[in-house]
């Protein structure tokens, strides 16, 4: 019986790190079948079976729009939900970006058992909006910097993915 496991990252960095722990933990156990959560399609090249696109929540160098947010907040949300019924995934991890926001409240809403966020790794000195808003929705929470350590008291230092 494969284990599902919701993965969700944007791109650059965050898939980066998204396939460097997607090969490790498969080369652990095999029976690892993720189901890829993203917020951008240049992802599809890749190979990957399982992949769900959504709207990003937030786009870096635009000025905030609530309607376009309200839009990519629901749609990410209903996503989530048709996944965690079609899957049953036994965890969620988040790397970084804006996506994971709905989809680490609705996994908690819906009694995924295991929520676990990745701060990103360019973070020194600040906590990220997604840091700040999934901590209270994991049940594990890691910091890739440990000066971050100081920031989130009950962050665990992973080191860089």
């Amino acid at each position: 019986m494969n284990i599902s496991i919701l993965l969700v990252y944007g791109e650059g960095g965050h898939h980066d790190q998204a396939m460097r722990l997607m090969k490790q933990m498969q080369a652990l156990d095999p029976k690892i079948d993720f189901i890829h959560v993203t917020d951008t399609v240049t992802m599809k090249a890749d190979g990957i079976d399982r992949i769900y696109t959504v709207p990003p929540i937030r786009h870096k160098n635009e000025s905030f729009n609530l309607l376009s947010f309200m839009n990519a907040y629901l749609k990410a949300v209903i996503l989530t939900v048709k996944l965690v019924r079609q899957y049953k995934p036994r965890a969620v991890i988040g790397l970084g970006p804006g996506i994971c926001i709905p989809v680490f409240m609705t996994c908690k809403i819906l009694n995924v058992k295991k929520r676990i966020f990745f701060e990103d790794w360019c973070r020194f000195t600040s906590k990220s909006f997604s840091g700040k808003a999934c901590l209270p929705f994991s049940t594990r929470f890691f910091v890739q910097n440990e000066s971050l350590k100081e920031l989130y008291r009950d962050a665990e230092f992973a080191g860089r993915l």
